[in-house]
């Protein structure tokens, strides 16, 4: 058996799944982590018969199986790539997403000084699996950053990243809609991906989502589906430094109502649509004096 046998069985029975395009990547992010080997090198191997197939077949058998039910490639092979870093990931956390790498873009745009090297803290609300926090800290080697998340799994994923991509960060177990976080430091920036998909939009998602990723993560109620916004406003009012900002990704039908939850506690609200062109971040300056 060849690489490129392999290859067309995924073809096969991917097809009703993915675009050819889709299952080309997908097959040689498996092959380069199954036999160990650049993707420049498999691709020029396709028609050869390695010693590695053997031991590796097994592989491509569960992940094939595991991506015929819906299973997203990341979490077969255990990881992702945020911007520039690797991130470990599990069904425990959501596989980050390029809209959340606009999110942090935004936040390097806005404190990045070559004459004068942030060092502020930060903090970082439903951290997941600690993208953000990790690559803010890697931006901003001085600041202080904090990232919670309510699930004990979720922390765990987070802390082994962190230590992974060698970044101190200081994690918190903490339900949000629960406490009022009176025991961390005020910070000069918050940021937030947090819950915002109404529960009515499950049916309309793909199943490799909703069968697989935390839904806790991911759906809010429909009589309420701004509850973390508004929840993280208030904390902002209250920890946030006198001109520091908070920075949100947002759902693009509820901009209007997410931005009025804002305008009413801050002085500059901004919003930012993805390079998907949809509504999808949001910017809130505290005003210079707070408290």
């Amino acid at each position: 058996m060849t690489i490129r046998d392999i290859k067309n069985q995924f073809l096969d029975r991917l097809q009703d799944l993915y675009t050819k395009e889709e299952i080309d990547t997908i097959f040689f992010i498996l092959a380069e982590k199954f036999l160990h080997k650049d993707k420049s090198i498999i691709r020029a191997g396709l028609d050869e018969s390695w010693s590695e197939l053997e031991s590796a077949e097994k592989h491509f058998d569960y992940a094939l199986h595991q991506l015929t039910l819906g299973a997203p490639y990341q979490y077969i092979v255990g990881e992702t790539e945020f911007l520039d870093y690797k991130i470990f990931v599990n069904p425990a956390v959501l596989i980050p997403r390029p809209e959340t790498e606009e999110l942090v873009e935004w936040i390097k745009e806005d404190y990045t000084n070559p004459d004068n090297e942030f060092n502020g803290s930060i903090l970082d609300i439903g951290t997941g699996s600690g993208a953000i926090a990790i690559a803010l800290k890697d931006a901003f080697p001085n600041a202080s950053v904090h990232a919670l998340d309510i699930s004990q799994k979720a922390l765990e994923v987070a802390q082994n990243n962190a230590m992974y991509n060698h970044t101190n960060i200081t994690f918190h177990k903490i339900n949000i809609l629960k406490s009022d976080l009176k025991d961390l430091p005020h910070f000069d920036i918050i940021v937030s991906n947090p819950p915002y998909i109404p529960l009515s939009e499950k049916q309309d998602m793909d199943d490799n989502v909703t069968q697989f990723e935390p839904a806790e993560a991911l759906f809010v109620p429909d009589e309420n589906p701004t509850e973390f916004y508004f929840q993280i406003s208030q904390l902002a009012q209250d920890k946030l430094r006198p001109r520091g900002s908070v920075y949100l990704e947002i759902h693009q039908n509820l901009m209007e109502k997410t931005k009025e939850i804002y305008d009413m506690g801050f002085g500059r609200v901004s919003v930012k649509k993805d390079i998907s062109d949809n509504w999808r971040l949001l910017r809130a300056e505290q005003p210079y004096t707070c408290g």
